[in-house]
């Protein structure tokens, strides 16, 4: 398809030939349903994630403004990795949680490399650190901003350590906007305490359903037990990706649109649509 009109075009006279063709003749009601259900099938292939999502899990979506009052401000943004790590001798699950973290540290990173806000990244665990570091290099390629990274680091605070560490960091340097993902275990209180003290904005998540008071009470915001999984699923890294996806569905929605207004011409008046679009009945 030459552009996208063509490609309207086509899916219309494609489904204007399938009509044109067929001896069933439904009634305004059944071709509405069908038509609806048409609807939900192309949204969900052309945005299978948060299609239905209205809102704001986490308080993700303000990341972008909090960077924005931090590079007004001069200061940085910290982000903690939780105290499993992926090398310790810890659970599965708390590996997991330290993992679903990484693709959020990508979300934070890509938003401080465009406002230009130096990010430190808290961990306890040399794994995860390097994990955490090649995260915030593929942020500022992805934003072409390689040139800012210098600006970021990954702190190894050592392990059985990472409270007393964490607090001593966040009191030296107060952060525009801290960031706790990952399993906290215990220590949580003490954690988000540290992180947040001085802080212009606090987000944490965590999976464990124990710690769920403790995220409610210190954090404005938190994502609790099964949204620290979700939402990376929410997240749109790239920008031109997410303007075809909209792109797509305004075309569907036009089309089905198309479909509707020409089903209820039919009945109503006699309208054929296939007089407009040039099909030849058989």
């Amino acid at each position: 398809m030459s552009d996208p009109g063509d490609l309207l075009g086509g899916l219309i006279r494609f489904v204007g030939e399938i009509l044109g063709r067929s001896a069933l003749r439904f009634e305004i009601g059944p071709t509405l349903v069908v038509l609806g259900v048409l609807l939900v099938l192309l949204q969900l292939i052309a945005r299978p994630v948060s299609r239905w999502t209205t809102r704001d899990t986490g308080g993700l979506a303000g990341i972008g403004r909090a960077m924005a009052l931090a590079a007004e401000a001069g200061t940085d943004a910290v982000v903690s990795l939780g105290t499993a790590g992926l090398a310790r001798a810890t659970d599965a699950t708390a590996r997991l949680q330290t993992l679903a973290a990484l693709p959020l540290l990508g979300h934070v990173g890509r938003a401080a490399a465009r406002s230009g806000v130096p990010l430190r990244v808290l961990t306890n665990d040399p794994f995860a650190a390097a994990a955490a570091a090649a995260t915030v290099e593929s942020a500022h390629a992805s934003t072409a901003t390689r040139e800012r990274s210098v600006r970021s680091r990954t702190v190894f605070v050592g392990e059985g350590r990472s409270v007393p560490a964490g607090l001593a960091l966040t009191t030296t340097a107060r952060p525009a906007a801290a960031f706790a993902f990952g399993s906290l275990r215990e220590e949580a209180q003490l954690h988000l305490e540290g992180l947040g003290a001085g802080a212009g904005s606090l987000t944490s998540g965590s999976a464990e359903a124990a710690q769920s008071p403790t995220l409610l009470l210190a954090s404005p915001a938190a994502l609790i037990g099964p949204e620290l999984y979700q939402a990376p699923a929410d997240l749109r890294a790239d920008v031109v990706e997410r303007t075809a996806v909209l792109a797509a569905n305004r075309l569907i929605g036009l089309a089905v649109l198309a479909l509707a207004v020409g089903a209820i011409l039919g009945f109503a008046v006699g309208f054929d649509p296939a007089d407009l679009l040039g099909i030849e009945r058989r």
